[in-house]
């Protein structure tokens, strides 16, 4: 996915030697900012904060939505260990809510779970990219008053409605860990359409003194910011100028990488649908994917015999996980909170989804040998 241009880039932040993103004079001078306006006008949002993870963001999001210790924030049972984390490290408690055999959050056991009251947020996970109605979300979440939040880690270039995911709530965090949509090594960007949010973000992160003046959209608020300066922690989340300028670069080259891992994605589930013993749920109609990673279940399979698949695949150098054992995408692995959600349905549903990355390296070919050798294995084993 990195090229020429991006080395171009990293080697003039090193040559100005300036990593730190406030070591400059003005917001145009810091390869952090200018990226931020950048991600920000990409995804349609006012403010866009840049962080040194997702689980930074994800974790100041709750903090600036004034989520307390003791609050309950639902979120999917079907999601990375990483969310759930930072509820607890905002000392709040994760309420699990099933998923449907389409992979998005179960409305329905959602709606029960926030009936009482007593769930103050949202985290919705678009895991893998995948969305469910967005307007029965937020009509459920204004019901009940509770907060809406979005973990968009897996939906950057995930349309729904045309209207990029990840910002339809308060605040909605992104990824830029190697094997998301654009790749930082590490980082994380969380986005608002609020002011007060996102001058908050930016001092979590670790704004400090007068360094907001280096952050765009602040020169109207000064007094505003100076009051707030010292008010909030500064946890030192912050980006560095070398990840965003590798970052940078890939931001105008997202749109093709959507269209060329969509296209792969269509010709791999052409091919495995051919198969009665495996189940791709179909996207929305109303979802424009971003598909660089393949899901699937394994239907009328034993363990033995999907066990068996996975490893004829590896001989091929097909490397195919399933939801498992020490997957962190387990939920009953996660040992650090207390589950009074036991999620049957979702944990029976995983146990045999298959998880396939779709690299943006992939040729045409090399999708047709991939979906061809995985027919194989299965015919393998029947």
């Amino acid at each position: 996915m990195l090229n020429d241009e991006v080395n171009s880039s990293v080697l003039e932040t090193l040559r100005k030697q300036r990593l730190f993103r406030y070591d400059c004079n003005s917001p145009e001078e810091s390869e952090v900012s200018i990226f931020e306006k950048k991600f920000a006008t990409y995804v349609g949002t006012q403010y866009a904060v840049a962080m040194n993870s997702c689980s930074s963001a994800l974790f100041v999001a709750l903090l600036c939505a004034g989520i307390k210790p003791g609050d309950k924030v639902a979120v999917p049972a079907f999601t990375f260990i990483a969310v759930p984390s930072s509820i607890v490290h905002a000392g709040a408690l994760p309420v699990l809510v099933e998923v449907t055999e389409d992979y998005v959050m179960d409305l329905n056991d959602f709606e029960t779970k926030v009936a009482d009251g007593n769930v103050k947020a949202l985290m919705l996970s678009y895991m893998r990219g995948r969305v469910p109605n967005l307007e029965k979300v937020i009509e459920i979440c204004n019901k009940y008053n509770v907060i809406f939040l979005e973990d968009a880690a897996h939906s950057l270039g995930v349309l729904y409605s045309q209207t990029q995911t990840g910002t339809f709530g308060l605040a909605g965090a992104f990824s830029t860990q190697s094997y998301k949509m654009i790749d930082g090594g590490e980082g994380g960007v969380l986005v608002t359409n609020d002011k007060n949010i996102a001058f908050k973000a930016m001092l979590y992160a670790g704004c400090y003194e007068h360094n907001w003046e280096k952050h765009f959209g602040t020169k109207e608020d000064a007094a505003k910011l100076k009051d707030m300066t010292n008010s909030i922690p500064a946890y030192n989340f912050r980006m560095s100028n070398l990840t965003a300028s590798v970052l940078n670069p890939q931001l105008k080259k997202i749109e093709g990488r959507v269209e060329f891992l969509n296209n792969n994605y269509a010709t791999l589930v052409d091919i495995l649908l051919k198969c009665k013993n495996i189940r791709i749920p179909a996207f929305e109609e109303n979802v424009r994917p971003a598909a660089d990673s393949i899901q699937w279940e394994f239907i009328n399979l034993s363990e033995h015999q999907i066990n068996q698949i996975i490893a004829g695949l590896a001989t091929h150098g097909i490397e195919i996980n399933v939801f498992n054992g020490s997957n962190a995408r387990s939920f009953w692995n996660w040992m650090f909170f207390e589950q009074n959600e036991k999620c049957p349905f979702t944990k029976e549903l995983i146990q045999k989804t298959v998880d396939y990355r779709l690299r943006g390296n992939l040729s045409f070919g090399d999708i047709e040998l991939i979906g061809n050798t995985i027919l194989n294995e299965i015919c393998n084993v029947l």
